[in-house]
C-alpha cells in the first residue's frame, strides 16, 4: 500500500481511491496484485491506494474438505471488520479454487459459492464501496495431475476431482453473469493463464507462479480500461524484467505489501493458524517499515 499518512486510514478530501483486494492463497501470494499497483504508480498521477489482505485456504462458500488440517477460514467471518477498518473506495473479490473444495460439480456445494458472492456484494455496498469480481484462475490438473481418492477416500486438496478446473469453469461463468447487474463489475482472469498454462504451473496446478500472476494483472489491467503497453497477453514475454526501474519499483511495492498488509490483516484477525504464525511485524512495526518504504517509493517515483 504505497502511502504515508493513509497507513493510519485518515480520510481527506484530497485522499486518494483507496482499493481492497479479498480471495484466497493466491491473492494472498500477491504477486498480481503488486502489478497492478506499480503500473498505476508509473502510470497515473492519482494512482489508488491498493491493499491486499488475501488469505490462504479461505472461501466465499463457507465449506471444508473433511481432511483439511484445520475448518477453512471464511471470508465473511472477517468481512465486516475489513470493511469497517479499511473504509474501501472499491472491492476486488477473487474467489473459487477453495470454494468447491476439490469436489466434482454439485448444486449443493455451487448455491454455497453463489450465497457467499451475494452476500459479498451486498455487505460492501452497504459499506458504501463498488464490487468488482474475478473468477477463480484455473486448476491446472491437465499440466500438474494429481491422482483422485482411491475407493473410500473423499475428495480435497490433496485428492482432487480430476475434473476440477471444469467445475472452476462453471463457477467462472457464473461470476461472468454480474457483469453489469446491480452495479458491480465481473472479469475474468482465467484466458491469459490458459494460453500459457504450462509455463505459469511448474510445481503443483493450485498456484500459478509470479508469471501467471503477471498475466493475471494484465488481463485486469485490460479490463479496467487501460492501455498497458505490455504485450505480454499476445506473445507471453514481458519486457517488464529489462526495465530497471519497473522491476525496483514492483521490488518495494511487495516489500511494503508484506510488511503492512499482513500485519493489518493479523490485526484484524482472520482464521488461519499458519498465517498467524509466519506474519513477520506487529501492526505498529509493520506502519513504521511500510512509511520507510513509503519514502524509497516515492524517491524512486520523483527521479
Amino acid at each position: 500500500m504505497t502511502i504515508v499518512a493513509a497507513l493510519f486510514f485518515v480520510c481527506s478530501a484530497t485522499a486518494r481511491e483507496r482499493w481492497l483486494f479479498l480471495g484466497d492463497s493466491i491473492t494472498q501470494a500477491g504477486h498480481y496484485v503488486d502489478y497492478v499497483e506499480t503500473w498505476f504508480l508509473l502510470n497515473e498521477e492519482d494512482a489508488p491506494e491498493i491493499l491486499g489482505l488475501g488469505l490462504s485456504s479461505e472461501t466465499i462458500s463457507g465449506l471444508s474438505e473433511p481432511d483439511h488440517p484445520y475448518p477453512r477460514p471464511y471470508v465473511h467471518d472477517r468481512l465486516d471488520k475489513v470493511l469497517e477498518r479499511v473504509k474501501p473506495d472499491l472491492v476486488f473479490a477473487c474467489y473459487g479454487m477453495n470454494c468447491a473444495i476439490y469436489h466434482p460439480f454439485s448444486k449443493e456445494r455451487f448455491n454455497a459459492y453463489q450465497r457467499g458472492v451475494r452476500k459479498l456484494v451486498r455487505k460492501v455496498q452497504k459499506a458504501g464501496a463498488e464490487v468488482i469480481l474475478l473468477t477463480p484462475p484455473p486448476y491446472a490438473g491437465r499440466v500438474k495431475p494429481k491422482p483422485g481418492p482411491s475407493e473410500g477416500e473423499p475428495y480435497g486438496y490433496k485428492t482432487p476431482s480430476p475434473d476440477y478446473n471444469e467445475v472452476l469453469g462453471r463457477y467462472a461463468d457464473w461470476i461472468l453473469t454480474w457483469q453489469g447487474k446491480k452495479g458491480v463489475r465481473a472479469y475474468s482472469v482465467r484466458e491469459g493463464i490458459e494460453a500459457y498454462m504450462e509455463k505459469c504451473y511448474p510445481k503443483e496446478p493450485v498456484h500459478p507462479n509470479a508469471f501467471g500472476h503477471y498475466l493475471m494483472a494484465e488481463s485486469l489491467l485490460e479490463a479496467l480500461g487501460k492501455e498497458s503497453g505490455s504485450e505480454l497477453l499476445d506473445t507471453g514475454v514481458s519486457t517488464r524484467d529489462e526495465d530497471a526501474r519497473w522491476t525496483e519499483l514492483y521490488q518495494l511495492v511487495s516489500q511494503q505489501r508484506k510488511a503492512y498488509d499482513m500485519a493489518l490483516m493479523n490485526d484484524i484477525g482472520h482464521g488461519n493458524p499458519g498465517v498467524m504464525k509466519r506474519v513477520k511485524y506487529s501492526l505498529a512495526e509493520g506502519e513504521a517499515k511500510a512509511a520507510e518504504l513509503e519514502k524509497e517509493i516515492r524517491a524512486l517515483l520523483d527521479e
